[in-house]
């Protein structure tokens, strides 16, 4: 390894956000250097095998893969498309919506979806017409928005984003009640909360409907599960003289004179580069890396009052059953027992687990159904995921995994089964055929992906922490700049777009210009028609 000032650009971490950062500066002709504290690159985007089960729960579905898709287009500009296959869920129903006894299908495009509750709730159709409306309007808007550079720029903002300044910042839940009344239909349009990890009652309206317009056009799954992702950045970034360490912790980002000047690595090794990209959120960036003497006093505030998004119980199962046979396919499912989406995001807020009676609302996977390649003895494997806080696990935070002892284990195990229960409301006889389970706790985030509090989504999207406000690419330290779920926007578009802007920020061009590879094109197929894909690629089929 290099100790002395021979790098043009450090990037911390190597999520999707600072992989692409890296992969977009060494495409530039920098010499750079990714720095991974853990074992295997990708952050939030890594696969990992436990008991012969691979598990990829960062990455469940992604949107804008589908021509003029914004992630497409970055993909293809970076020379990494050719190495990616994507396989589309179900188009009838790419989300599935259980709540209680009732299902709703969300399909792939906007207008089928508007119709399709059109059909299913007549009596609401004015309201559900208005509310796609004004969707359609803050989605427009949202696209345009950036971090006002002036103040002429910022008094422009409402003329440009009117729709977006009258509901934007909106608790969800009041705007959607301002159209529509019917409890289920309620329910369908908020549970996909999820996906940015704050309660209807309380997200912006920005927020959701963001990430709501984000997968009207249909979502996909990366062929070979998740790592599939941060494998091709990596690839490619080796190929143009990239290197990625791993398990190479970061305990410093060095600054001298108000300029970033390269990291300390928890060994005590100093390496110097102009550039430093941080792929940490604020509270490890800020809180740790970053020496207070360096801050202003407004920032270290800030970090010192910041909240961060909830954290996941999740369940990894391997399961002995057809599936499809049991009405599943490569559809994600949204369950919450009623149609008050809500109670998830209060339960999760427990301190006290031993109180934990039921679990209300669940995210329910099997990447073996979006990629039948996956495996082909019939075994399936399967994710559950509840919204959790990290508090009621606070007892153990300071301890490692296989050493929190025997509470700890019995506390997973009455949760997995809570869980467990309440698969069995739309998977009947589900639980008796499970072979493997293993329950990932917050504290699995804090500790493989130094994740503050867990947070899934880095940090708590109210307001205060969005599009705008939240933390810009481009920090107060000359040569110092940050990516990742806390600047533009939470999940792996938002990531990987951070990671873009904040390599054309430190090279002063547009992002644009660093999309520059030509002849490639993505490649899709759809999930659940494997016989359909090209024999290079096509699994075996399992005779009858």
């Amino acid at each position: 390894m290099k100790t002395t000032t021979d790098y043009d650009a450090i990037v911390v971490g190597s999520g999707s956000g600072g992989l692409t950062a890296a992969l977009a500066l060494a495409r530039a002709g920098r010499r750079v250097a990714v720095f991974e504290q853990h074992a295997l690159a990708g952050g939030y985007s890594q696969s990992f095998h436990l008991a012969g089960f691979q598990f990829s729960p960062g990455i469940h579905y992604i949107g804008q893969l589908g021509p003029g898709g914004r992630l497409r287009e970055i993909y293809e500009g970076l020379g990494v498309a050719d190495d990616l296959t994507f396989l589309e869920l179900d188009p009838d129903g790419y989300d599935r919506v259980f709540v209680g006894d009732d299902r709703f299908d969300i399909p792939k495009g906007r207008e089928r979806f508007r119709q399709r509750l059109r059909e299913r709730f007549p009596s609401e159709s004015n309201g559900i017409d208005g509310y796609f409306d004004a969707v359609a309007k803050i989605s427009q808007q949202i696209a345009w928005a950036h971090p006002p550079s002036s103040l002429r720029d910022a008094a422009l903002l409402p003329l440009r984003m009117p729709t977006v300044v009258r509901y934007g910042l909106l608790p969800f839940g009041r705007f959607l009640a301002g159209f529509v009344s019917d409890p289920f239909l309620r329910a369908i349009l908020s549970i996909q909360a999820g996906d940015h990890g704050m309660a209807p009652s309380r997200a912006p309206t920005a927020l959701h409907v963001g990430v709501q317009s984000y997968y009207f056009e249909g979502a996909c799954y990366p062929r070979g599960g998740g790592h599939a992702i941060p494998q091709a950045l990596a690839k490619n970034l080796a190929l143009h003289g990239g290197e990625l360490f791993l398990a190479a912790e970061v305990d410093r980002i060095l600054v001298e004179s108000g300029r970033a000047t390269g990291v300390r690595l928890a060994d005590g090794r100093e390496v110097r580069a102009e550039i430093v990209i941080t792929n940490t959120d604020p509270g490890v960036t800020w809180g740790r890396l970053v020496d207070a003497e360096h801050q202003s006093a407004r920032l270290r505030r800030r970090i010192a009052h910041m909240r961060y998004s909830l954290s996941t119980l999740s369940l990894f199962l391997g399961v002995d059953m057809d599936l499809r046979a049991a009405g599943l396919d490569s559809g994600n499912i949204w369950y919450s027992r009623t149609p008050d989406v809500d109670a998830s995001y209060r339960t999760a807020q427990l301190e006290d687990l031993s109180k934990l009676q039921s679990i209300p609302g669940l995210f329910f996977n099997a990447s073996t159904l979006k990629d039948p390649s996956l495996r082909s003895d019939g075994l399936h494997t399967v994710e559950a995921l509840a919204l959790s806080s990290p508090r009621g696990f606070d007892q153990w935070r300071n301890t490692k995994p296989g050493s929190r002892g025997d509470a700890y284990a019995r506390l997973k195990e009455r949760i997995a089964d809570k869980i467990l229960d309440e698969v069995e409301r739309f998977v009947p006889g589900f639980t008796e055929r499970v072979v493997f389970r293993s329950l990932s706790t917050p504290l699995s985030n804090i500790h493989f992906i130094h994740a503050t509090d867990g947070g899934m989504y880095g940090t708590e999207k109210t307001w205060r922490n969005l599009g705008p406000f939240g933390f810009p690419v481009r920090t107060h330290l000359q040569g110092l700049f940050q990516c990742g779920a806390s600047t533009f926007a939470p999940g792996i578009h938002g990531v990987t777009t951070s990671g873009l802007a904040a390599a054309a920020a430190a090279l002063g061009c547009a992002d644009d210009e660093l999309l520059t590879a030509t002849g490639q094109e993505l490649q899709i197929f759809p999930s659940d028609s494997p016989q359909s894909w090209p024999s290079a690629i096509r699994p075996p089929m399992r005779a009858a």
